[in-house]
């Protein structure tokens, strides 16, 4: 058997799967670095869960209404001189990347809406559009009957206050467990888990971690350090697969990675806020 067919039996034996469930590729990242970098850490992490170190990692996208990175992946077809090649598989939602000739990665399409309450909904394996400022029930339901998978993901500040009041009538309505919480690494380590994540799971409602790296150069070597461990994963048509695999689990995911430390937090922090402010102000203004 050659090299080259038996990467591929390996691969195909290979169910398991370690998904980052919160990834945005932005313009600002180099994207040979990205993947190095989410293939170093996933392998970083298939290590670290005593799993097989070949086990492969899936980049879930959440790529806003202006980011069109999958696309743009189908249409680069490879980078760095072929050292990493893109090929669509399954449905049309994923594309498999190869690393030196070796299926090592998968990305899947996704998008991150922000609705009329200022919360932020995912539709994970899903190729569709939506559209911005609608309210986060009805988005909700547009993603579900999109075939995506909503998650509503935690951030800074977003769960408390009057939104906390939404998101805590949303996590008891009708949709039950059709929808799922998202963790990121970003999130500050000494003050714990939101309370949300306990009550979610009550009504069984479970957590779906990921990298959720913020745009600026250096966040592209966070992608794949943080996620969760699904088996049976059909790597024909993985974005299909690992949609029926979340929604039919009965209990909360083998999950990995570690929220940011404080010095690494307010970093980020006093980063985002930053920028927020020079978006804000007009070409030529003093101050």
């Amino acid at each position: 058997m050659t090299t080259s067919a038996q990467t591929h039996k390996h691969l195909e034996e290979a169910h398991k799967g370690l998904i980052d469930a919160h990834v945005h590729l932005y313009d600002c990242f180099d994207r040979a670095a990205f993947f190095d970098a989410a293939l170093k850490n996933f392998r970083a992490a298939a290590q670290s869960l005593g799993v097989a170190d070949h086990t492969p990692g899936y980049l879930m996208l959440t790529e806003t209404a202006k980011d069109h990175a999958f696309d743009s992946l189908i249409e680069q077809k490879e980078l760095d001189g072929g050292r990493w090649r893109f090929d669509p598989v399954g449905d049309g939602r994923s594309l498999v990347a190869s690393h030196a000739g070796q299926e090592v990665l998968t990305i899947i399409s996704g998008r991150q809406v922000v609705t009329q309450e200022g919360l932020e909904v995912l539709a994970l394996c899903c190729n569709e559009t939506f559209s911005d400022g609608l309210p986060v029930k009805q988005t909700i339901s547009h993603v579900i009957e999109a075939d995506g998978l909503p998650v509503l993901p935690y951030g800074v500040g977003k769960w408390s206050g009057a939104r906390g009041k939404v998101l805590q009538k949303v996590l008891s309505g009708s949709h039950g467990g059709k929808i799922f919480l998202g963790d990121n690494a970003g999130r500050l380590a000494l003050a714990g888990e939101p309370k949300q994540f306990a009550q979610a799971k009550q009504h069984g409602i479970w957590v779906l971690p990921g990298t959720d790296p913020l745009p600026f150069p250096s966040q592209a070597m966070r992608v794949g350090r943080a996620g969760l461990v699904l088996d049976g994963i059909d790597r024909a048509d993985p974005a299909a697969s690992i949609k029926r695999l979340i929604e039919t689990a009965d209990e909360q995911l083998r999950t990995f990675g570690r929220a940011d430390g404080l010095p690494r937090f307010l970093a980020l922090q006093i980063g985002m806020q930053l920028r927020k402010r020079l978006k804000k102000t007009p070409l030529g203004s003093a101050g």
